[in-house]
């Protein structure tokens, strides 16, 4: 089968982007429980005045939940190797990254380690993204 000249030659690092979207998966499966934890018991997290952070329990559990199951989705289309699987899963992960800053005071170690989780993603994507390419 003939290979394109504008595509990446496909090397080793193309597990990166298979690692990315397992972590996708991961990372969505854990806010998807997150988010089912917030809404089945509301005591479960540290809340000051009612709310969490600038939302009620109940709106940060179905966030949380929302959030994670598109995640998941987007780490499932990684595995296809698209284009805009690629870009959502970006864009979800810079959101995860930034979004932990909310939580490093609440949950130190958690946030520390999906922050990590969302650069190496990040990393993977931007770098080695190319080669998982669907022709």
């Amino acid at each position: 089968m003939a290979r394109n000249d504008d595509q990446p030659e496909v090397t080793g690092w193309v597990g990166w982007v298979y690692f990315a979207g397992f972590l996708m998966l991961l990372s969505g499966l854990f806010q998807s429980i997150m988010g089912l934890t917030a809404l089945v018991n509301n005591s479960f997290y540290t809340v000051v005045n009612g709310t969490l952070v600038a939302f009620d329990v109940t709106t940060w559990g179905w966030l949380h939940l929302i959030y994670g199951i598109i995640v998941l989705c987007a780490g499932v289309a990684l595995f296809g190797g698209s284009l805009w699987a690629r870009i959502v899963a970006i864009l979800l992960a810079v959101f995860g990254v930034v979004g932990q800053f909310a939580f490093v005071a609440a949950y130190p170690i958690w946030s520390i380690i999906a922050i990590t989780i969302g650069i190496f993603i990040i990393y993977a994507l931007t770098v080695h993204g190319g080669e998982a390419r669907v022709e």
